[in-house]
């Protein structure tokens, strides 16, 4: 049985989004930057589910979206010099890595206890993680190293038969997010995506 299909906000799609993922099932959505592809943080099946399609390395660690910045607060530790970056840039197209909080299971931190939090400004994904009540895993729809998808309508079979609900959200940008890690002092800028231009005079910070 395929994916339920969904064009732009409806009750009927929270709803369905809703019980996807509490039942442990992927989703397909649009962010403000590239499509995403999640599920519950919490549900270790549905992390190994995205994992075997997206053939990335089960050691590598996922993003997760955020409804606002004090959900965010319960899932990572946030220092003042990154609370004043990600209150004024925040909701927008950045991923900020930062240490892993109290809320966090072990199999989503890194090696080095950092993990990486969106709060995308979208209104169907913030929709979404308010409904929901805890983090969504986001990660781009496309198999690792490869292109990102920017429009439903490219969508492969592969992704279409594993997941049980797709928001289209119309054709987006194909530009990632902005990855910036405050996990020290010193922040760094791990890639220049969208929106980076806007954050850049607010850093002080070094290439990775």
């Amino acid at each position: 049985m395929g994916a339920v299909v969904f064009h732009g906000f409806s009750k009927r799609m929270m709803e369905a989004s809703m019980e996807a993922l509490r039942d442990g099932e992927l989703i397909i959505y649009p962010t403000d930057t590239i499509y995403g592809i999640g599920c519950d943080m919490k549900n270790s099946k549905a992390l190994e589910k995205l994992n075997q399609l997206k053939n990335r390395p089960t050691n590598k660690p996922f993003s997760f979206i955020c409804n606002d910045m004090s959900e965010a607060a319960h899932y990572a530790r946030i220092s003042n010099a990154a609370h004043r970056v990600m209150k004024r840039f925040l909701p927008g197209p950045y991923t900020f890595v930062l240490p892993t909080g109290s809320g966090v299971p072990k199999k989503m931190a890194s090696a080095d206890r950092a993990v990486g939090i969106r709060i995308p400004n979208h209104p169907i994904t913030l929709a979404l993680a308010k409904e929901f009540g805890a983090p969504i895993i986001t990660t781009s729809v496309n198999v690792s190293n490869e292109q990102p998808l920017n429009a439903i309508g490219d969508l492969s079979h592969m992704f279409t038969s594993a997941v049980a609900v797709i928001i289209d959200g119309g054709p987006l940008d194909n530009v990632p997010s902005t990855i910036i890690d405050f996990t020290e002092d010193d922040p760094k800028v791990i890639r220049e995506g969208k929106g980076f231009e806007e954050i850049r005079p607010f850093l002080e910070f070094s290439h990775s």
